[in-house]
């Protein structure tokens, strides 16, 4: 390689492949990302990691994870309870969402609130989730799934209360209903069984079906 061509390549500390910026100098230099990082400081600096680590950048992405992980779990933590189980899940999910997203980050907020707005939605989503798995595990156990074999006339009488509750729910709301909760469908394959019916619309129908189904609970006391 020339002198004239050292010149215009900056020199790299460790494995990092080169970064070209523009210099007063010569019309462009290379300058490795631990040297535009110095460059770089508070906001900036985060912006520049997430951006980083998003792109696929292993060394940014373990930066980023240990600038923000206390930070992160604790927020979960609050929202699902210190003694959850799916707290560590859940964080882990934030930083894959995050990098999922980085490209997308406007730099209307702060990468720490950025970061806190997902944490808090995806313990929200976890915390709803168990909620409603339990509530439809007690419809269960009022419709006798997975339940112990009982005899036949306790069968019966509870198969008798799952109709009943069932029957509070017009006919579109049962069938979401019973697709989705019961037998375990997707929405998008509930869309394909019922004729091409919208996902917005049967997500509405569920929404309902359960809303009654509380209320028919909560009447007969069951909680």
């Amino acid at each position: 390689m020339s002198r004239r061509s050292n010149a215009r390549i900056g020199k790299t500390a460790g494995s990092g492949r080169p970064t070209p910026v523009q210099s007063e100098s010569t019309p462009l230099t290379l300058v490795a990302p631990e040297s535009r990082e110095g460059a770089l400081t508070g906001e900036a600096l985060a912006v520049d990691r997430l951006r980083r680590a998003g792109a696929g950048d292993e060394r940014a992405t373990r930066e980023l994870y240990r600038a923000y992980v206390d930070r992160i779990y604790r927020h979960v933590a609050r929202v699902l309870g210190p003694d959850d189980p799916d707290v560590e899940d859940v964080v882990q999910k934030v930083f894959l969402a995050a990098l999922d997203g980085a490209a997308d980050f406007a730099g209307r907020s702060k990468v720490s609130t950025w970061l806190l707005g997902i944490a808090t939605r995806r313990a929200l989503d976890a915390s709803r989730k168990r909620w409603r798995r339990r509530r439809w595990q007690k419809i269960g156990a009022v419709v006798g799934l997975g339940r112990p074999a009982s005899a036949p006339d306790e069968r019966v009488r509870h198969l008798g209360e799952a109709e009943r509750l069932l029957q509070r729910l017009t006919p579109d709301q049962r069938v979401v209903f019973v697709l989705k909760e019961v037998e375990g469908h997707t929405l998008k394959e509930i869309s394909a069984m019922t004729g091409g019916t919208g996902i917005s619309t049967l997500h509405a129908r569920l929404k309902a079906a359960r809303k009654r189904l509380d209320e028919a609970l909560q009447e007969g006391g069951v909680r």
